[in-house]
């Protein structure tokens, strides 16, 4: 999903939506990841965590990955208010994450912020197994998404809201998934166990850090 036409945008339209509670569901577990010290950004969008994520941790290194110019140019500009020194521990990369080769050895933070929900279930199985195998062992995976309630009548609520959002993406960008997929057993199927979840706004946000079970981690990038 490309999301160069929505860029300019992106931040007003969520802002008018959801008010603040993406950028809360975003940054639920921030603290976690203060003693991290390489993170992959998977869609890391318009920049808005990644700033946040330098000035909680002044040491980590982050590859931020984007398939969307746009986007990444509106990340950059946010960085650019950041010293030197900061930005050169961050390195851009345009590209479709199922395609991009990491250049090191494996990272300790992985963040996929409202990503998951791109993909199908099949296409999301081979993303996550991809992505978890550049997975240090106890690797820290923070996730944002949307998710259907639980409750009744609180779940009707929610596949309304969700499935205007896919509406509206599948007119502005070409998205073709219609409904979200279950990323949490995707997750758990890859080698991550939950550590902590918050679910916010009636049911419809989800925040979490899953971890990486180190016997199942692959030493090889893929």
């Amino acid at each position: 999903m490309n999301c160069d036409r929505l860029a300019p945008f992106y931040e007003f339209l969520e802002r008018i939506s959801f008010g603040r509670s993406l950028e809360r569901c975003r940054g639920a577990f921030l603290e976690h990841a203060k003693a991290s010290q390489r993170a992959i950004l998977c869609g890391g969008g318009d920049g808005r965590f990644l700033t946040r994520l330098l000035s909680a941790n002044p040491s980590i290194e982050v590859d931020f990955v984007d398939l969307s110019p746009k986007m990444l140019e509106l990340a950059e500009t946010r960085l650019s208010s950041f010293d030197r020194k900061a930005r050169k521990r961050v390195r851009f990369f345009v590209a479709d994450i199922r395609d991009f080769q990491p250049r090191h050895e494996g990272y300790d933070l992985i963040a996929t912020h409202f990503f998951l929900d791109c993909f199908s279930e099949p296409e999301l199985a081979a993303v996550v197994r991809r992505i978890a195998s550049w997975a240090t062992p106890n690797a820290q995976w923070l996730v944002s998404e949307f998710r259907y309630a639980q409750e009744p009548y609180r779940r009707i609520w929610t596949r309304a809201v969700i499935s205007s959002l896919y509406a509206a993406f599948r007119f502005t960008t070409g998205l073709q998934v219609r409904h979200l997929p279950d990323y949490s057993a995707v997750l758990a199927r890859s080698g991550f166990a939950l550590r902590f979840e918050d679910i916010s706004l009636y049911g419809l946000l989800y925040s979490a850090i899953w971890v990486a079970a180190p016997s199942h981690v692959r030493r090889t990038l893929a």
